[in-house]
């Protein structure tokens, strides 16, 4: 169920926009799928690497639940930015 939860929160990994709400947004760079797997892939990989580094552990606790969701926002703001500079995609 960890895995779910970590590939959520890479799916809704996106930084909050530092203009909020002024300028509008640029129109998205091609494909913005290409981005959102490379965020989802990013969470797992993030959730995944925090709890090898600090294992949740058994029975599995809420606030454990969402340190590991820290580490798979972390993941998916790296490898998001990662994919998007690799496209070339213009930073808001």
């Amino acid at each position: 169920m960890l895995w779910a939860l970590w590939a959520l929160v890479g799916w809704c990994g996106t930084p909050w926009r530092r203009h909020w709400p002024w300028p509008p947004p640029p129109p998205p760079d091609g494909d913005p799928w290409l981005v959102k797997g490379g965020n989802v892939i990013g969470g797992i990989l993030g959730g995944w690497g925090f709890e090898q580094i600090w294992p949740v552990g058994t029975p599995v606790t809420g606030v454990a639940v969402a340190a590991t969701a820290l580490g798979a926002y972390v993941g998916s703001v790296v490898l998001g930015d990662v994919v998007g500079l690799l496209r070339g995609a213009k930073k808001v």
